[in-house]
């Protein structure tokens, strides 16, 4: 089944539910991912945790797996001292261990896609970034950064491309454009600036949901589009504001609802409510055709949205 196929599908029946916080669910097997390369460290260093995790969130109902491939970029792996041609195999392989981990947990009659995770340029800065957008470079400079990653994902196998927790419009543009190139389906998710609930929500550089949903109109390429890693609360604000510019699908995975400090790079507790809390029947409204979760959401809190999804 490919991702346009499985999206139709989504149209009449339930939601696709997706995994959830892949550094996250590592961590709770207790594995150190404090490197320059945070969870693309364990697709060299424990490719069988990576697989068991995978294995877990496909056993809980995601249908879509995202690689571990969010933070595998030239400037990680320079700083790793892993040569380009060494980081594109690596790359690579976060599509087949994923590929492995959806094939086994498959039931029969059914399929797994596997996503190939791409984040931003901020994401390799390991200074919170990608939630701030405070970095810019020129569209060539965000083309070279992205197409090797892109390539390799392609070159692997991927089923589509998640092209996630983007801060910045013009970064999103040059994205596109690869994606174009490359003939990969993707989907496009955006973090939010800090907003309250009642406000229509904006991505880090300033620019509105409209902009966003104006830019990636152009494409053909991108199947869907939303916000990944926002407050549960901020979701049903995004949705809606997009739903007013835009026929896409749309998707949401937001993190727990945890703070992330980007100064300490550490998450504390937050006042959102639990998973099964999060009022994914009125996401689903708004035209979510995809729901899942990012950071600090496990394999459990995916078992229980995919239960709820399925009423």
């Amino acid at each position: 089944m490919t991702f346009t196929q499985m999206l139709t599908l989504a149209e009449a029946a339930a939601p696709i539910v997706i995994d959830g916080g892949l550094g996250s669910a590592a961590e709770d097997r207790g594995i150190d991912l404090d490197h320059a390369l945070w969870s693309a460290e364990l697709i060299r260093r424990d490719p069988d945790t990576l697989r068991a995790v995978h294995t877990a969130f496909a056993n809980s109902g995601a249908r879509i797996l995202t690689t571990a491939s969010y933070q595998a970029t030239p400037l990680g792996f320079a700083a790793a001292g892993i040569s380009a041609e060494e980081g594109s195999r690596i790359i690579g392989d976060s599509v087949r261990i994923a590929r492995t981990a959806a094939d086994r947990s498959a039931a029969p009659g059914t399929s797994i896609l596997v996503a190939g995770s791409v984040g931003p340029y901020g994401a390799a800065l390991g200074d919170g970034a990608e939630y701030t957008g405070s970095y810019h470079r020129s569209p060539e400079d965000y083309t070279a950064f992205h197409r090797p990653r892109i390539e390799a994902l392609a070159e692997a196998g991927a089923d589509l491309l998640a092209i996630e927790t983007q801060p910045r419009l013009d970064e999103i543009r040059a994205l596109i454009a690869l994606t174009e190139d490359i003939g990969l389906p993707a989907w496009v998710t955006v973090t939010l600036r800090g907003t309250t609930d009642t406000t229509a929500p904006t991505m880090p550089d300033g620019s509105t949901l409209a902009d966003f949903a104006e830019v990636v109109a152009a494409s053909a390429s991108v199947n869907a589009i939303g916000v990944n890693c926002v407050r549960p609360s901020l979701v049903t604000p995004a949705l809606s504001e997009l739903s007013k510019h835009t026929d896409l699908p749309l998707i949401a995975y937001p993190n727990s609802g945890e703070t992330y400090d980007a100064d300490t790079l550490t998450w504390h507790d937050g006042a959102e409510p639990g998973v099964g809390s999060w009022p994914a029947a009125e996401w689903t409204h708004l035209g979510a055709r995809i729901i899942g979760g990012c950071c600090r959401v496990r394999p459990d809190d995916i078992a229980e949205l995919s239960e709820r999804t399925s009423r």
